[in-house]
């Protein structure tokens, strides 16, 4: 997927969003309403669509299984985790408990060199089971999808990438007529914001169709 551009303001929503309606005065349409609705937008947006793909690092530390996320922005959802470069399978938490339950740490003795097998989440904590035997600055690397920040003011950049912006508008709009009690225009708005985010969803399938079943055979594999 290419690179994303966040160039649009909740300003620029604003703007379209009352010439549309025919409030550009502001008379009906408070800011504080712009504002709430446009973070609403960006959230509904971004738990529909892997928008905000990131990624960080954090120390491993020897016998630590629990790990707090270190991150800036919320997170949705933890799509991978790596240790010292190699890629760890993800398991519930129902399972992990089970797993734990299952294995004698006596069991684990004599292992404490190998790499870590699984990781799971619960409540904002990573942990990862069972606990690495050594300590490795950054050996830990999660890969995560975020939601975006809360805007305060119209003045400050989107969250979300421009290619999101129409989604923005329509989902304002939306709640503009709502608030006016014109239900056909919400209607309408409404199905609009649907239909252009079921497109979406239906171009990121067609990207993990492309690009997700490919297999890496890796140097140790062969």
């Amino acid at each position: 997927m290419p690179r994303d551009y966040y160039t649009k303001t909740a300003n620029d929503v604003a703007t379209d969003v009352k010439r549309i309606f025919g409030d550009e005065a502001l008379v009906e349409l408070q800011a504080t309403d712009l504002v709430r609705w446009t973070n609403a937008a960006q959230r509904e947006i971004s738990s529909s669509n892997t928008v905000l793909r990131g990624k960080a690092s954090h120390n491993l530390v020897a016998a630590q299984s629990l790990y707090t996320v270190p991150l800036d922005s919320p997170v949705a959802q933890i799509q991978g985790v790596h240790v010292e470069g190699k890629p760890l399978r993800g398991i519930s938490f129902q399972e992990a408990q089970e797993t734990i339950l299952r294995s004698d740490p006596d069991l684990l003795e004599g292992q404490t060199d190998k790499f870590t097998r699984v990781w799971y989440e619960w409540d904002g904590d990573l942990y990862i089971y069972p606990a690495p035997a050594k300590d490795v600055t950054n050996g830990l690397e999660l890969f995560y999808i975020a939601y975006p920040a809360n805007i305060t003011t119209l003045s400050q950049v989107l969250g979300i990438p421009d290619r999101f912006y129409n989604q923005v508008v329509d989902y304002v709009l939306a709640q503009a007529y709502r608030l006016d009690e014109n239900w056909q225009a919400t209607a309408y708005q409404d199905a609009r914001f649907r239909d252009s985010m079921n497109r979406h969803l239906a171009k990121e399938d067609i990207v993990d169709v492309q690009f997700y079943p490919t297999k890496v055979v890796l140097p140790e594999d062969e």
